[in-house]
């Protein structure tokens, strides 16, 4: 049912964008893209994915819960299929398939799938300051990065964590709040974890990695744009990129609809692209960076064991194992 929400969202948002600039107009500059660059954004989008999976298993092995590539890699292709929860938070369900089939730890889980937010936003930051030419103010930047970095260790310090965890402890025991501090406990056991993975080492490789995956796609948008008649250059691109992104994760929308949309269209008209290149430019982004991995995504999840087993067991009971109602003291 959310699928098709998200879908009639999506359908509605491109009719309304369609409509205002002319769907001839955008059906003609998409017709210029041409099969190579279709095939070129499709590898660049899967690179980009290769380089994050390698993200994901050295933080797993951070974390101190290495894990084979091939079932990690089944787990982490059936998160795909959540990447239009909003913030992308429902990739946190890989924590409890990696509970369920491999015995880690809830947290471990869920702390990597911190740690991947956390990597993506400082690096978009790194990336957009250096599109904007702030990257000469040094000061002031290293000041937000580790003031962001700084929060994430304070966050995660063993006394801030004693202190949560007492106030937890004394909400109270009715029902209603029992799933509920279940869940804060679980997040606080994180937060724990997510320690490890903030020293200088970890940090600066995940930095790296996901950096990486950011100057891929903007180069992507670069040539995009050259394709269709307008020439910008890199750091252009990595604004525009940096920034659909994280206008579609602060507006907190499925998949970011309509802010991802609206930001890219108006980056792209005020770096001098006609209202149809801008469209057509970010219809494709989102067909390659968004569409086609949750299309992956979801293959891969349909075919999880958790679900084949909760199939032919017949209903949602088979599959009800989980973390325990209270949290031990």
């Amino acid at each position: 049912m959310k699928a098709l929400v998200l879908l009639a969202g999506g359908l509605l948002v491109y009719g309304l964008l369609g409509l205002l600039v002319g769907w001839g107009q955008v059906s003609h500059q998409l017709a210029l893209v041409g099969w190579p660059l279709w095939l070129l954004a499709v590898l660049v989008v899967a690179a980009g994915y290769g380089l994050l999976f390698v993200r994901w298993q050295l933080l797993l092995r951070g974390l101190g819960h290495p894990l084979a590539a091939r079932p990690s890699g089944a787990i982490y292709l059936a998160g795909l299929g959540l990447i239009a929860a909003p913030a992308r938070s429902g990739e946190a369900l890989r924590g409890l398939w990696l509970q369920r089939r491999h015995g880690i730890p809830l947290r471990i889980g869920v702390a990597a799938t911190a740690a991947e937010r956390l990597l993506d936003l400082l690096s978009a930051l790194l990336v957009l300051a250096w599109g904007l030419g702030l990257a000469q103010q040094r000061v002031g930047l290293a000041v937000v990065l580790l003031a962001l970095a700084a929060l994430a260790w304070l966050l995660s310090h063993p006394s801030t964590l004693a202190r949560l965890e007492q106030a937890l402890l004394r909400l109270p025991l009715v029902r209603p709040w029992q799933g509920i501090r279940r869940v804060l406990w679980e997040g606080l056991q994180a937060l724990g974890a997510l320690r490890a993975l903030l020293r200088p080492a970890p940090l600066t490789l995940g930095l790296v990695l996901t950096t990486a995956v950011w100057a891929l796609e903007s180069a992507l948008v670069q040539a995009l744009l050259a394709q269709l008649g307008t020439a910008i250059n890199l750091e252009q691109a990595a604004v525009l990129r940096t920034a659909t992104s994280l206008g579609g994760v602060l507006s907190l929308l499925p998949a970011g609809l309509g802010s991802s949309e609206l930001t890219s269209v108006g980056l792209a008209l005020l770096y001098g692209a006609s209202q149809g290149t801008a469209l057509a430019v970010t219809v494709v982004l989102r067909l390659v960076t968004l569409l086609l991995p949750s299309a992956i995504g979801v293959v891969s999840l349909v075919r999880q064991p958790d679900l084949q087993r909760l199939r032919a067991a017949g209903g949602p009971a088979a599959a009800s194992a989980g973390p325990p109602e209270t949290p031990r003291q």
